[in-house]
């Protein structure tokens, strides 16, 4: 297991803070809550093969120093499951969709994520592939923030599959990114504009994304990342997202893009959607109480 470095810094603050007893009650409630947070995919079942990126061990959680790779993985590297569209003897695709699943998802309950996400683009008209990007979401299931740093740290390694993906079959690729899902998603725009790969991302679009409502402003963390990588952004974000309202208040001291849409300007490229018709936090990607029509009528 590798030294920390400085890209734990941010989670030793937060363990202090923990540590101090600031969010104790939060935490506890993390801890006794972790089901609520994992929510399903309905009925729907995706096969064990379906086509996707994944990172799975390759993050592990040390008491102290946090998340760390595990031997054998570097920054950027990841593996391939299934048939991907335009990999081997398959026909380059046009344009592919990559899915990100969020929070305490389980690498087994991964392809019914994506199954569903394929689904209901299906049943409004969208017929391209659909590839998934599966991470270490459940690494820790009572503490949030190792969860957050992993899901930033992924945003180098999707990008490196992303880079590679276009430069083999030149697809248009879009990005649908669910609760923590979002949090890769935006680093990933991060990491794909620091490489040079301006205009490399057709559409991105965050459902309930649990990533603070001012970084992805002008002046924010993503901002230039979001104007100058993705052709555009759509945030789906409801008010009464019990899950965010609670979850990301509590862990974070801050307020997610998808409780409350852009604190502050938003790039010319981005727009937020409310969507309260939308029952609960793990309904936005769902075929008839989503809102995945309005999702594929933006692109």
């Amino acid at each position: 297991m590798r030294s920390p470095d400085d890209s734990n810094v941010d989670a030793t603050r937060r363990r202090f803070l923990k540590a101090t007893g600031v969010t104790a009650v939060g935490l506890a409630g993390f801890t006794g809550s972790a089901a609520a947070f994992e929510g399903d995919d309905g009925d729907i079942t995706g096969p064990a093969d379906f086509p996707r990126a994944t990172t799975r061990g390759h993050f592990d959680i040390h008491w102290w120093y946090g998340d760390q790779l595990t031997d054998g993985h570097t920054a950027w590297d990841y593996s391939t499951v299934g048939d991907i569209p335009g990999y081997g003897s398959s026909a380059d695709p046009d344009e592919v969709m990559i899915s990100i699943h969020g929070w305490l998802v389980e690498k087994s309950a991964a392809p019914d994520h994506f199954q569903t996400i394929k689904t209901s683009l299906r049943n409004n008209g969208y017929d391209q592939p659909v590839i998934g990007f599966s991470y270490d979401s459940d690494t820790s299931t009572t503490d949030w923030w190792p969860a957050t740093d992993i899901a930033e740290r992924n945003g180098k390694k999707l990008a490196n599959f992303i880079r590679y993906y276009r430069s083999q079959t030149g697809a248009d690729v879009r990005l649908i990114g669910h609760s923590l899902g979002g949090r890769v998603l935006v680093s990933t725009l991060k990491e794909l504009n620091g490489l040079g790969e301006q205009d490399s991302i057709e559409s991105a679009t965050l459902l309930g994304a649990a990533a603070d409502n001012d970084a992805v402003s002008v002046s924010g963390e993503y901002g230039d990342d979001i104007a100058a990588v993705a052709g555009h952004v759509d945030n789906y974000w409801k008010d009464e997202d019990d899950v965010l309202n609670w979850a990301y208040s509590t862990g974070e001291f801050d307020s997610a893009v998808g409780e409350e849409g852009c604190e502050g300007t938003p790039p010319a490229n981005y727009t937020d959607h409310n969507v309260n018709y939308v029952p609960d936090h793990f309904s936005y990607h769902e075929p008839g109480d989503g809102c995945m029509s309005e999702v594929v009528s933006n692109f």
